[in-house]
């Protein structure tokens, strides 16, 4: 048997970002950003009004106070989506409101709670009253205050968060150049698997196996191309391959990795020189990956186990990684926190465990329990969708105690 940490190496090795392509903003969530940003656009675009209220000349109110306001009258009306090239002249004001262009000559905006003048929608006075003196640049945002055209906003290898969008969007972006999203086959293999809802005939299995990984590769940001199933056949799982690889980056295989006799991913995977291991970790210990050949182009597979529970631990510890360094992420291993145990439980010395665990907090202490009582079996999908996370027990240990520290991998 390997380590987990030596076959997590073979399954990542080689495996770089995906091209750059560019995606429409709504689109991009989620991405990784492949260039700097470079502000096309100032932010604020123009000078404008921080609220509300009047524009003026700063020095027309001077001396304004409670008892001795100062009346001015209006000029004219300026709203958000407007603009007016007509100066504001000393003596007058112009009614204007959050976010709209501030005319040529005033220096200053009151905001209309600080006049005589209710908030809201009125028709527009003659005249308005100010009741204390306001400093030059009062309320007004200067045109590039916040970015310069040529200012960089971001650099290459951010994600692509809805903050992130929203600024590309003021500087000028409509589009951005990000990492590719992974594409994704999935093939379940196994004669005993029909479609999930129809009747079982004996021997039958609903196949769970392929709705999990797939919904997984899409939790992890990859887009699901292919969804089939192979019989155990070498012929029918190479027609399968060849299928499922027309629009894949990468082939994630469930069932047939193990020592039966209609283990197909196997014989058909030697035979191509996939390298397959049995891995020291419980569940999922026997595992495969390699490449296949398609029209010139090597596509990645990684395949899994057949037990469920196999699938899910395995997709986080092998899939995962791979997806991420497609993605132009970086490997992003799991990374652990101390918590305790909350009852005890059963592990298979010699062999890490990885257990699906509920976490909750305790008294204030992160405290886990196994999704099931029987902890790790890796049949047990009924409770699976239950877990937040991984607990790992050392091969070393056979044995977990209420009240042990343990380390907890949040999901």
């Amino acid at each position: 048997m390997i380590s987990v940490e030596e076959y997590l190496d073979q399954v990542t090795a080689g495996v770089e970002p995906l091209p750059t392509v560019e995606l429409p903003l709504e689109e991009a969530a989620g991405c990784v950003l492949a260039e700097p940003l470079v502000a096309k656009l100032a932010v604020p675009p123009f000078t404008n009004s921080a609220m509300d209220g009047f524009a003026v000349h700063a020095a027309d109110l001077k001396g304004a106070g409670p008892d001795s306001p100062i009346k001015l009258p209006i000029f004219e009306d300026v709203a958000a989506g407007d603009s007016s090239d007509n100066e504001l002249k000393p003596g007058y004001a112009t009614r204007i409101m959050t976010g709209a262009p501030v005319p040529p000559g005033a220096d200053a905006v009151v905001k209309v709670e600080d006049t005589n003048i209710k908030p809201g929608p009125v028709d527009l006075p003659d005249e308005v009253q100010f009741f204390r003196e306001t400093p030059v640049g009062k309320n007004i945002r200067k045109a590039g205050e916040n970015v310069q055209v040529g200012d960089e906003i971001a650099e290459a290898g951010l994600v692509v968060t809805p903050q992130l969008m929203s600024a590309a969007a003021s500087i000028g972006y409509a589009t951005i150049p990000v990492v590719r999203r992974p594409r994704v086959a999935v093939i379940a293999t196994g004669a005993e698997l029909v479609d999930p809802g129809h009747a079982l005939e004996p021997g039958k299995i609903p196949d769970s196996n392929s709705i999990l990984i797939s919904a997984l590769a899409r939790s992890f940001g990859a887009e699901v191309t292919y969804r089939g199933r192979a019989e155990d056949s070498p012929d029918n799982l190479a027609k399968v391959y060849r299928e499922a690889a027309e629009n894949a980056d990468l082939i994630v295989t469930s069932g047939g990795v193990s020592a039966g006799a209609f283990d197909v991913v196997k014989e058909l995977g030697t035979k191509a020189g996939f390298n397959f291991a049995k891995v020291q970790m419980q569940p999922g210990k026997p595992q495969g990956n390699g490449a296949i050949d398609f029209d010139g182009r090597y596509v990645k597979v990684v395949s899994l186990p057949g037990n469920p529970v196999s699938v899910y631990v395995s997709f986080i510890l092998f899939v995962r990684p791979v997806l991420s360094l497609l993605a132009g992420f970086g490997r992003m291993d799991l990374q652990g926190v101390p918590a305790v145990a909350g009852t005890d439980w059963k592990s298979s010395k010699g062999r890490r465990q990885y257990a699906p665990m509920v976490a909750k907090y305790d008294e204030g202490e992160l405290t886990v329990y196994p999704t099931h009582e029987q902890s790790s079996g890796s049949h047990l999908i009924a409770t699976l969708h239950r877990a937040t996370g991984l607990v790992v027990v050392p091969e070393d240990v056979d044995e977990v105690a209420k009240g042990d520290r343990v380390e907890y991998f949040p999901l």
